[in-house]
């Protein structure tokens, strides 16, 4: 059940209705049915794993929070309860979405040492959202561990909270400390809420279908015959995908926060306007914000962070990074792809008061427009550079292609794939990113929503309609593929 899809939409509006007509002590049943229904449109099987990963971090989380009652005394079981629930969960995370990728590679290796062994892949399919609400459940079993948040004793509450549908397959991926307690909340129809709840939703699905899906034509043709391109063929889809995956995956995020406002949630932000970084680092400060500071708080900081000498932070760096890249798929690419961002982060320090020195020397003004934009522009590039290893379905096409963005500069084939997307087709995807880009980027200095909602009646609505009829004429709905971090 996509967001995408009419069915959600029939599925939301029960859920909306049938929340608001519950008693309030009766409405976190409604919800955590519905999320399990939610999920077992996709695979009914698979949610027993939800509900194991449940199960486990709610236990540990009782045993640490008790362990934490009693004082230092019991400071090692603590550690066992944590560590058993780290075991678990983690080694879910392994079986279903590492196994065949750790096997192969084992494999590779006893061919090449001419080693007569085998390792068994298995066959299962990968639970959708796994990452992600495993990611979830031991954020909350960390926090408990810390003393951070105190254990609920509520396992239905705490089970919706694992598993709240708007967020459960692609987040954002929530923190106990804001969502956990909002079930506890009494909320009421609020029309304001619920406006901005679907203007969200309406916004999220202008940019899954009809820019993200547009996008994604292209660039499926594209990496699907490598051999067929050239370099600028190659840049303009590099540059597509950039803005697909982005669409793709905030737009999923917009309707997961719209979709959770409708009921009166508050979801954290998972982007802020990515592409207008000045830095590698503040990219992933505004890119996939929630696993951005899942990593930083549960992983970078206790590692040492930067409070390290500078080669123990170069280190510290690389390993979130690397372990950021396996997190998104079990390919070698994506490891790869996080250890080019750790290099970017790291590079991007070392050498950042020779940069400072080398702008004044050309008495260019570090703070002017010039130097912000140049800053932006090179930051983009190096993160296209770096999707080309995130999109690359392996070694040997991500080989080919570098090796024709090299030697193969020729325009035909650039043409022969507009030819074949489609002319008028290109022209709709080169206005529909730019303009993209002109309100995003106005709405850095000025709220353009906020300037909506105040605006009079009638052009409230007129944009609203506007944006429904654009959606429904141009939105890309045959066989509209599902978002790309389900996978994930």
């Amino acid at each position: 059940m996509a967001f995408q899809t009419f069915s959600y939409f029939v599925f939301i509006f029960v859920m909306v209705i049938g929340y608001y007509a519950l008693p309030t002590r009766m409405r976190w049943v409604l919800l955590l049915a519905g999320s399990y229904f939610f999920y077992m449109c996709w695979n009914a099987t698979y949610a027993l794993l939800l509900l194991f990963s449940t199960v486990i971090t709610f236990a540990a989380s009782l045993l640490i929070d008790s362990a934490n009652r009693k004082g230092e005394k019991y400071k090692k079981h603590k550690k066992i309860y944590v560590a058993l629930s780290l075991i678990c969960n983690l080694g879910i995370l392994f079986f279903f979405k590492y196994w065949n990728m750790i096997a192969a590679t084992l494999n590779d290796g006893f061919t090449w040492l001419a080693i007569p062994l085998q390792v068994q892949r298995t066959s299962v399919l990968l639970p959708v959202g796994i990452s992600f609400y495993i990611f979830q459940a031991l954020g909350y079993t960390i926090d408990v561990y810390r003393g951070d948040v105190k254990a609920t004793r509520h396992f239905g509450k705490y089970a919706l909270f694992v598993s709240f549908f708007p967020q459960l397959v692609a987040g954002p991926i929530e923190r106990s400390s804001n969502l956990l307690y909002q079930f506890d909340e009494i909320h009421r129809p609020n029309f304001d809420v619920m406006r901005a709840g679907a203007i969200k939703i309406l916004v999220g699905l202008i940019k899954k279908v009809l820019i993200a899906d547009r996008l994604a034509v292209l660039v499926d043709i594209v990496f699907s015959n490598a051999e067929q391109y050239g370099a600028p063929a190659y840049i303009v889809a590099v540059v597509c995908f950039a803005f697909q995956i982005y669409c793709d995956f905030s737009g999923y995020s917009d309707i997961a926060i719209g979709s959770a406002g409708l009921l009166g949630f508050r979801l954290m932000q998972n982007f802020d306007r990515p592409y207008f970084s000045t830095s590698i680092a503040e990219f992933w400060r505004r890119w996939h914000i929630s696993l951005s500071s899942w990593f930083r708080d549960y992983l970078y900081f206790p590692l040492g962070g930067s409070r390290r000498s500078m080669l123990r932070w170069a280190l510290n760096t690389m390993i979130v990074f690397l372990v950021s890249g396996l997190w998104h798929g079990a390919e070698w690419t994506f490891v790869a792809w996080g250890g080019l961002n750790g290099l970017y982060q790291i590079v991007g320090r070392v050498t950042k008061s020779r940069r400072d020195h080398l702008i004044q020397a050309v008495g260019m003004n570090p703070d002017g427009r010039l130097r912000q934009v140049m800053a932006m522009f090179c930051t983009f590039v190096l993160t296209c550079f770096a999707w080309l290893l995130f999109r690359a379905d392996n070694f040997t096409q991500l080989q080919l292609i570098f090796s024709r963005l090299i030697s193969t500069w020729e325009f035909d084939s650039l043409l022969q794939l507009i030819h074949l997307v489609n002319g008028r087709e290109c022209l709709l995807m080169a206005i529909l990113v730019l303009s993209l880009l002109v309100i995003e980027w106005i709405s850095q200095k000025h709220d353009l929503y906020a300037k909506l909602i105040t605006s009079s009646l009638p052009l409230r609505w007129s944009v609203y309609l506007a944006l429904m009829f654009v959606l429904i004429l141009f939105g890309k709905y045959n066989e509209s593929p599902s978002f790309i971090y389900f996978q994930f």
